[in-house]
C-alpha cells in the first residue's frame, strides 16, 4: 500500500447493516475515509423498529447444526447454503461483537420464536420498568460508537442517485445540492422495498418493485417505514448486478390492528415474542387454527384460511384475529412494552373467562373447553420438557404457560402484513455484488441487509433480520477497506 490515501468508501444507506460497515472499515484501517449516507434525516431505518430481537446460538441444548437446520428449513429450497452457513457460524460472535461496541448494551432476554427448535433470538430487558425496544437500542449503541470514530462522516438528507462502481464515482444529491464523488468503494446497505405497498409510489409513473414482483400484495398494510423503496437494488441493477428471488416476499402474520383505525396502511408489528412466551389465536368463534409459533408464512397462510372477516370485533375487509394472552405471559413479555401497547389502544382487557367471552362475542363453555384443550399440552411439557413430546394438533409443542387464568386477559386484533423482502441483489459470502453477466464480482461494490438476497430464501425466521446486518455488514465493510487499501 502506498503512503497517499485512498478515496473514502461510501456506505449507501444508514440501519443496523450499514452502521456495521462503516464500523468495520472505519476501524480496520484509519487511513481510510468512510461517508455514511442516509436519504431521510435521520439514521436508523427498519433496524430500529425492530422488536423480535437478534439471533445467536447460546443457550444450552441448541446447536450450530440445529440454527442451520431451521433456517434452511425455513428457506424452502431457495437459501444460499454458503450465506446460511456463514450466518449461523458467526452468531455468537456477532453478539460479542455488538456488545464491544457499547459494553452496556444488554441482550439477555432469550425466546424462542417461531420456526425455531430452539431459543435463541436476543432482546433488551427492561430498565427501571420501561421498555427497552431492541432495534432502538442497538442503533443508538453503534451511532455512539460512530461518534468517537475521526475518520467517519455522516450525511443525511442525501439521496444516491447514481452509482459507477466502474469508474468509482457515486453521484448524490446532498441536502438539495447535486455532488460527483470519487471513492474507492461501494457498499449498499439500503433495505428492501416493503414500504411500498401502493402500485404508483415511485416518482415519474414508475411502478413499485413490490406491484412489479407481488402485485397480489398490492394495497396489504406494511409495518415497514416508506423509506424502504428499494432504491439501492435499482441502483445495483441499474450497475449491472444479479438478483435473485425478487418475488420471495414475507407478509409477517401479526401486524396489530388499531380499532381506532382499522384500515391504516401502516400498522405497528406484534412482536413474535408475544407468541412466543404463550399467545393463543383465536378466530371469530374463539376456536384457535393453527400453531402460533409455526414459520411465518405457515401461521400467515392459516389466518387467511381461517377468513374470519366482519366478525365480532374483526374488520370486514381483511384477514384479521385475536391475538389473547394471561397476565403472566405478559409479565414475561414485558409489562411495560405491553402497558406501551395498550395506551396506543392496540390491546384491551378482560378480568376472566366470562368477561374475555363476552369480548369475543362466543360461548363461555365453548370457549372453555378451547382452553383446557391448550392447557393439557401445558401440563404434559411440565412433565416432559423435551421438544420432541406429541404436538398438538396443529404441530405445536411449546407451551410456556396455561391460557385457562382466572384473572386479567389482554386482547389484540392481528392481521398478515407485509413485512420483509427475502430477494434483492446477489452477493457471495464476501459480501461482494454478482454481476448479472458474468456471476462474478462487480470490482468495489458490495451490499449486506435486505438488499441482498441468498439468506433467507422463502421465509426469514425471527431474529435473522438483525443477525444478517451484523454478519454481512460487517463483512461487507472489511470487504471494501481492504478493496480500497489494496494497490
Amino acid at each position: 500500500m502506498s503512503g497517499k490515501s485512498p478515496s473514502p468508501i461510501i456506505v449507501v444507506g444508514g440501519g443496523l447493516a450499514g452502521l456495521c460497515a462503516t464500523i468495520e472499515a472505519a476501524t480496520l484501517d484509519s487511513s481510510v475515509k468512510v461517508i455514511l449516507v442516509d436519504k431521510e434525516a435521520n439514521i436508523g431505518g427498519n433496524s430500529a423498529k425492530a422488536t423480535s430481537g437478534i439471533n445467536a446460538m447460546t443457550e444450552v441444548g441448541d446447536s450450530l447444526d440445529a440454527f442451520e437446520k431451521d433456517t434452511l428449513e425455513s428457506g424452502g429450497g431457495l437459501s444460499n447454503i454458503d450465506l446460511v452457513h456463514k450466518l449461523v457460524y458467526e452468531s455468537e460472535e456477532s453478539l460479542a461483537w455488538l456488545k464491544l461496541q457499547d459494553p452496556t448494551l444488554d441482550l439477555s432476554l432469550v425466546s424462542q420464536c417461531g420456526g425455531h427448535t430452539h431459543p435463541r433470538t436476543h432482546r433488551c430487558p427492561p430498565i427501571d420498568g420501561r421498555p427497552v425496544p431492541v432495534g432502538f437500542r442497538t442503533i443508538t449503541a453503534l451511532k455512539n460508537r460512530i461518534a468517537q470514530l475521526n475518520n467517519v462522516e455522516i450525511w443525511t438528507n442525501t439521496r444516491v442517485t447514481h452509482i459507477k462502481p466502474e469508474e468509482k464515482r457515486v453521484q448524490v444529491v446532498k441536502e438539495g445540492e447535486p455532488l460527483d464523488l470519487s471513492v474507492s468503494a461501494i457498499v449498499l446497505t439500503s433495505g428492501g422495498f416493503a414500504g411500498q405497498t401502493q402500485e404508483l409510489q415511485q416518482p415519474e409513473g414508475i411502478k413499485t418493485l413490490l406491484s412489479e414482483f407481488a402485485p397480489q400484495l398490492v394495497n396489504t398494510a406494511t409495518t415497514n417505514g416508506p423509506w424502504a423503496n428499494g432504491d439501492g437494488v435499482r441502483l445495483g441493477v441499474e450497475a449491472g448486478a444479479a438478483t435473485k428471488d425478487m418475488d420471495q416476499i414475507q407478509v409477517h402474520p401479526t401486524g396489530f390492528v388499531d380499532p381506532n383505525n382499522p384500515n391504516s396502511g401502516s400498522k405497528f408489528l406484534a412482536p413474535e415474542a408475544l407468541r412466543a412466551y404463550g399467545a393463543a389465536i383465536l378466530n371469530a368463534e374463539g376456536h384457535r387454527f393453527g400453531n402460533e409459533l409455526a414459520r411465518r408464512d405457515v401461521l400467515t397462510k392459516s389466518i387467511f384460511d381461517a377468513n374470519s372477516r366482519g366478525k365480532g370485533h374483526l374488520p370486514p375487509d381483511y384477514a384479521s384475529a385475536y391475538l389473547v394472552m394471561t397476565e403472566p405471559m405478559i409479565e414475561q413479555f414485558g409489562n411495560s412494552t405491553a402497558a406501551f401497547y395498550a395506551k396506543k389502544g392496540l390491546f384491551v382487557q378482560c378480568e376472566g373467562l366470562e368477561e374475555l367471552a363476552k369480548y369475543l362475542q362466543v360461548d363461555q363453555a365453548q370457549l372453555k373447553d378451547e382452553f383446557a384443550r391448550y392447557d393439557m399440552h401445558v401440563v404434559e411439557r411440565k412433565n416432559d420438557t423435551s421438544v420432541n413430546m406429541v404436538p398438538d394438533s396443529f404441530g405445536k409443542t411449546v407451551f410456556p404457560y396455561p391460557i385457562t387464568y382466572n384473572g386479567t386477559y389482554w386482547i389484540a386484533i392481528i392481521t398478515p402484513c407485509v413485512h420483509y423482502t427475502m430477494g434483492g441483489l446477489a452477493i457471495d459470502i464476501e459480501a461482494a455484488v454478482l454481476s448479472s453477466k458474468t456471476h462474478e464480482h462487480i470490482p468495489g461494490l458490495f451490499a449486506a441487509g435486505e438488499v441482498t438476497s441468498g439468506v433467507h430464501g422463502h421465509n426469514r425466521l425471527a431474529g435473522n433480520s438483525l443477525l444478517e446486518c451484523v454478519v454481512y455488514g460487517r463483512t461487507a465493510g472489511r470487504s471494501a477497506a481492504l478493496y480500497a487499501t489494496d494497490d
